[in-house]
């Protein structure tokens, strides 16, 4: 690969401190290793790495490093390509929360050290002390002369890269603070309902990167750390890509791992055959190869956002009803009874190719959950359907409100036996407008019939993909027909055929203000949700008098800043606020007068 291609790539170099490696690369002080795998890494004269590529030059990350008046390097940004194209950014220390303690009224409060402050915070945040002086430094742990003393909380900021560079970032999700300049533990990634697909491969294989770039002529164990401590088995199948667990006892690494007091115990080291992408810009595609075997491939123009998974030995699909395979025709892409075929380039280094693959797919596809017609949708779009929350002092997104109302629902249901017994025994669920919060209102059960109206496509899809592959793996597909979404027409509110023995609603916020609309909503939960039964509705507080007024019973209600979700969500993210005006009700049809 000719070195200056490399450089003269429009997504390679795009930090401007690290323009003068492209225009002046030996004066520079700059440093080239190709890699067993075809892959290069450049390296800037402080010894860091600055660049990754695949063999055909295309950027897979970028770093900036800057030197600190200790002499020290230290990592200042990153950008990491995610399979479908999209860039994200990686800011150390990018997130950082302050707590004012007044410690004036404690007895002997001139006395308090650092210590004694971490050890009260090691009590509240169910860790040790240890733990808790690892991740808060002395500079983060303030005692002031006059009683007060001041917590900074810092972590390592994920942005989302709309143009490829920072010009533009809009944050995305969080994780403990790292020293990137000496790999010491694995993190774990916080808000995953904000995570682009890719981000968490894409993390580890820079961290992976770095890790070897640090240890040369040794490995280093690591350990998962983390306050509080997120242990689960999608972590632990992420670290075992690139490292190899390993534990003094008897039980299984998983075992101990997924133990949350215990996850620290699992010793993980560099594993040998680990993940490597290609990409390939002619195709739209990135190839995720391990051990000389496609493990993944992302075809950047698919409308249904989602990757294609090895194919099993056994010919049948691992996910979402598509698969992977190679032959010496090409790389075979198959979702259902479609396929597609693209040339595979000999710097994947594959091993030896079949001249056939075995595909079995399922009869059931996901698209089968939209009878009226499954969406097309930009293929853009489709890859980030996620939810992000602000980071500055804003008002948080309509969407993105969604999952604190259901989850704080699902929660109280299940403390509530009576209505958790309801919700189980009815037959006919409607889900109103609730598509970005829907995984906490769905219950699997072969009697129950949901109908789901939605308004967010991407966000009905995404969910559509998500219960056809739990069916999938509870081996019960056959009970996919019973979630059906329509998209949403005013005029449902009025027509319908069917009553529900149990509602989920959520009110748009433009009609909040529509004293018609609030209205009408009411009235279709009174006509629609039959007699008995429960509907749970967010709202704004008019809707109270609204709904006591049509005789509907109101069994609990709460205000959206006062749930208990949103509360556990400003403990990451303390400047966002909730539509001042959400509020939401839990209420029964006592029945026709």
């Amino acid at each position: 690969m000719n070195l200056q291609g490399i450089l003269d790539h429009p997504q390679a170099l795009r930090f401007p401190a690290n323009q003068i490696y492209r225009q002046e690369w030996e004066s520079a002080g700059g440093r080239i290793i190709e890699q067993p795998t075809g892959h290069f890494v450049l390296y800037g004269k402080h010894g860091q790495r600055i660049l990754l590529v695949d063999p055909d030059g295309n950027p897979l990350h970028e770093c900036l490093w800057e030197q600190k008046p200790t002499g020290a390097i230290s990592l200042t940004s990153a950008r990491l390509r995610l399979d479908w194209g999209q860039w994200i950014g990686i800011k150390p220390e990018g997130l950082v929360n302050t707590i004012t303690l007044d410690l004036s009224r404690r007895q002997g409060w001139e006395g308090i050290t650092q210590d004694d402050l971490r050890q009260m915070a090691a009590r509240s945040l169910h860790s040790d002390l240890a733990m808790v002086r690892f991740f808060y430094r002395d500079e983060d742990v303030v005692l002031h002369g006059d009683g007060q003393a001041t917590i900074h909380q810092v972590k390592d900021a994920f942005y989302v890269l709309p143009n490829g560079s920072f010009e533009e970032a809009r944050f995305m999700s969080c994780m403990s603070r790292m020293e990137w300049s000496r790999i010491d533990y694995l993190p774990v990634v916080e808000l995953f309902l904000s995570l682009f697909p890719g981000t968490g491969s894409a993390a580890f294989e820079f961290i992976r990167g770095l890790y070897d770039d640090q240890n040369i002529n040794g490995v280093l164990p690591l350990q998962y750390s983390g306050i509080p401590v997120y242990p689960s088995e999608a972590a632990f199948r992420l670290f075992g890509l690139f490292f190899t667990p390993s534990v003094s006892s008897s039980q299984s690494p998983l075992e101990v791992f997924l133990d949350v007091e215990r996850s620290h115990e699992v010793h993980w080291l560099p594993a040998s055959g680990f993940p490597v992408r290609y990409m390939d810009e002619e195709q739209h595609l990135c190839v995720t190869v391990r051990n000389q075997m496609i493990q993944k491939a992302t075809w950047w123009d698919d409308p249904s956002g989602l990757s294609f998974n090895r194919i099993h030995e056994s010919g049948l699909p691992v996910s979402d009803n598509r698969g992977a395979g190679v032959t010496t025709e090409g790389l075979w892409l198959f979702d259902g009874r479609e396929r597609k075929k693209l040339t595979i380039r000999p710097s994947w280094q594959l091993s030896k190719l079949n001249h056939s693959v075995s595909w079995k797919p399922l009869n059931s596809t996901w698209r089968d959950a939209f009878p009226m017609s499954p969406p097309i949708l930009n293929p853009v779009e489709a890859f980030s359907s996620v939810l992000l929350y602000p980071q500055k002092s804003e008002m948080i997104g309509e969407k993105e409100s969604q999952p604190f109302v259901f989850d704080f629902l699902d929660d109280f249901l299940e403390e509530h036996q009576d209505l958790f017994r309801a919700r189980s025994d009815a037959t006919h669920v409607l889900l109103s407008l609730c598509e970005a919060g829907l995984g906490s209102c769905l219950q699997y059960q072969e009697s129950q019939i949901h109908t789901v109206w939605y308004n967010r496509t991407q966000f009905a899809q995404k969910h559509a993909q998500s219960i056809w592959n739990r069916l999938s793996r509870m081996d019960r597909l056959a009970w996919f027909p019973n979630f059906q979404f329509i998209p949403f027409e005013r005029h449902m509110l009025e027509a319908l055929r069917t009553r529900y023995d149990w509602i989920y609603l959520w009110i748009p916020f433009s009609d909040y203000s529509n004293c018609t609309m609030i209205d009408c909503w009411v009235k279709f939960l009174r006509t629609y949700l039959s007699d008995g039964s429960v509907g749970c509705v967010a709202g704004p507080p008019v809707l109270e008098e609204n709904l006591q007024r049509q005789g509907l019973q109101i069994l609990h209600s709460a205000t959206g800043d006062s749930l208990p979700p949103f509360r556990i969500h400003q403990s990451v993210l303390p400047n966002g606020w909730l539509n001042p005006e959400l509020t939401v009700w839990i209420v029964q049809n006592p029945g026709r007068d």
